[in-house]
């Protein structure tokens, strides 16, 4: 994005709608008032029809957010909100096949009636072969006695049965997740989000 939303007041949808940032608009009850064509392909080219514009309007962008990372979002929003100052973070968010890091700044409004989030992609390019497991497919390994995969809520990552703090990037689970799927945090999504205040 070319300019700071804060610096111009408003920005006409127009400029929104083209810019090649995932951009959405928040009312002060964080419900989604706007996003860009930026944000429908994202949704299209990862497979989510349904988080495509107008099924997402006037929804509450919590609806989109893993519970684990409630508290860490909300937070950052209702801040953002208050002081009337950017709130800003670094996160990934990867598909099977690219890995992707992306840098979300929060800006309020001027009035502070709501936010403009915009995610700048820093990073994209395909998992190299370091980063995929030589044992990504291996029956029993991620899967436990109840057939119940655990997976990252932010980065995908999925535990190791029996090998607590090993989280692997296993490309097949993230394009192809069992049915049965419960959501925590690895160990350095844990420090991202939530780092020790001591």
């Amino acid at each position: 994005m070319t300019s700071n939303p804060r610096a111009t007041g408003r920005l006409p949808r127009e400029v929104l709608e083209t810019d090649p940032s995932v951009i959405y608009v928040l009312d002060r009850d964080l419900r989604i008032t706007y996003c860009n064509a930026a944000w429908d392909r994202f949704a299209v080219e990862n497979g989510g029809m349904d988080l495509v514009r107008p099924h997402l309007l006037g929804r509450s962008v919590m609806d989109s957010v893993p519970q684990v990372l409630h508290g860490f979002f909300e937070d950052g929003y209702r801040k953002a909100l208050s002081s009337g100052e950017t709130w800003e973070h670094s996160y990934e968010c990867s598909s099977a096949s690219t890995y992707r890091a992306f840098r979300m700044l929060t800006y309020p409004e001027p009035d502070r009636s709501g936010l403009v989030v915009v995610n700048l992609i820093l990073v994209a390019h395909p998992h190299n072969d370091v980063e995929r497991q030589p044992h990504a497919l291996e029956p029993g390994l991620y899967l436990d006695d109840f057939g119940v995969l655990k997976m990252c809520s932010h980065c995908r990552r999925v535990s190791r049965v029996g090998e607590p703090g090993q989280w692997d990037w296993v490309p097949a689970l993230v394009e192809a997740p069992p049915a049965r799927v419960s959501h925590g945090l690895c160990a350095m999504c844990v420090h991202l989000y939530y780092p020790d205040p001591g």
